[in-house]
């Protein structure tokens, strides 16, 4: 059975949090509203993993220690085939006045959101339940 380890960045400015919209063009989820992050490569710590996904995505340098405020763990099957998915989240408090964003060509757009936001969706309000 495959595992497959993702990572996600909470990135937190007092009360705002920063999301992420992914590109109309991607072919897994297009569109959505995200915090950024991304698979685990062969041969990484899940810490390496986290600061390149959040340089590759945001352009953002993660220095901190990261606090993990959330996991998620099943078993998935498609086609036949079985995989266990592990999701790790985790928070990171910034300055967003001092956080210069610069989105990769996965995403077209981001906002510093609130809790009670339009945007935040039951999927990222899962994400921060422990904040």
């Amino acid at each position: 059975m495959k595992t497959e380890i993702v990572v996600t960045g909470i990135l937190k400015s007092k009360d705002h949090y920063l999301i992420v919209e992914r590109a109309d063009y991607d072919e897994t989820y297009p569109s959505p509203w995200e915090f950024p992050g991304g698979h685990l490569e062969d041969g990484e710590t899940i810490t390496k993993a986290l600061k390149r996904e959040l340089k590759e995505e945001i352009n953002y340098d993660l220095t901190s220690e990261p606090k993990i405020t959330n996991f998620y763990d099943e078993i998935r099957e498609k086609d036949g085939n079985k995989s266990h998915f592990i999701e790790l989240d985790f928070l990171i408090e910034v300055d967003k006045e001092k956080a210069a964003i610069e989105l990769s060509f996965e995403h077209t757009s981001y906002k510093w959101i609130t809790k009670d936001s339009e945007y935040m969706t039951d999927f990222l309000k899962r994400k921060i339940q422990n904040i």
